[in-house]
């Protein structure tokens, strides 16, 4: 059985807390908020999934075969229902980015500048920028 001192462990829950964050984020952003790559089921092509609501309804205009008058709602519908989703979305992605701020600000703690400068580049290469703690920049 391997003992780890109080700190250690502070420092493995830290990470642990960092991974999960940047998993669950990365995921996110990879499943839901940019397209999915698929594939064509018979060329094996593949191409993105559309993410405009003219995109969207020229997709499903063609695969469900719409008429014009069809579309013209399923476009009214959309636009009715985009305020309620941009709604739902705004928490989920508040509540991720601030646990993710947590979790980098919480591993900053144990390292030493020249490690957060590294951190932050580590982060902004894999991840984009990092709201609160500029590239470089100590907390």
């Amino acid at each position: 059985m391997i003992r780890m001192t109080e700190s250690a462990r502070a420092v493995l829950a830290g990470l642990s807390i960092f991974l999960i964050g940047t998993v669950a984020g990365v995921g996110l952003d990879r499943a839901v908020l940019i397209p999915a790559q698929v594939h064509a089921s018979s060329a094996g092509a593949q191409h993105r999934v559309p993410r405009d609501h003219d995109n969207v309804l020229a997709d499903l205009s063609g695969r469900l075969g719409l008429t014009s008058e069809q579309a013209t709602r399923v476009r009214e519908i959309f636009s009715q229902h985009q305020a309620e989703m941009d709604r739902a979305w705004a928490p989920i992605h508040r509540d991720l980015k601030a646990a993710i701020d947590d979790a980098t600000t919480d591993i900053e703690t144990v390292l030493d500048d020249d490690q957060v400068r590294r951190l932050h580049a580590w982060l902004a290469e894999h991840d984009g920028s990092i709201p609160g703690h500029g590239v470089g920049q100590a907390h």
